[in-house]
């Protein structure tokens, strides 16, 4: 299994560049990828800007009289 970090995805895109250069790929198949691209950049981004949130949380219900809970939706069961 090929490691998944922001380095392996900036070298992936880094390499789809490339091939699109040599025309080994299409224009397609590029924009397409890029589009997955994209949503896993924001999958990344959701998950720092949540540890963020919780962190902020944590700090604040240390420090005030009333103290906050985050809801954790993804634990939620849908019917």
């Amino acid at each position: 299994m090929k490691p998944v970090n922001n380095k392996s995805l900036i070298a992936f895109l880094f390499d789809q560049m490339e091939k699109l250069d040599e025309n080994t790929i299409d224009v397609e198949t590029a924009k397409a990828q890029a589009n997955l691209a994209k949503q896993v950049n924001n999958a990344m981004k959701y998950e720092l800007d949540l540890a963020n949130t919780k962190m902020k949380v944590a700090e604040f219900n240390k420090t005030a009289d009333v103290k906050i809970d985050l809801r954790n939706a993804e634990s939620k069961n849908f019917d």
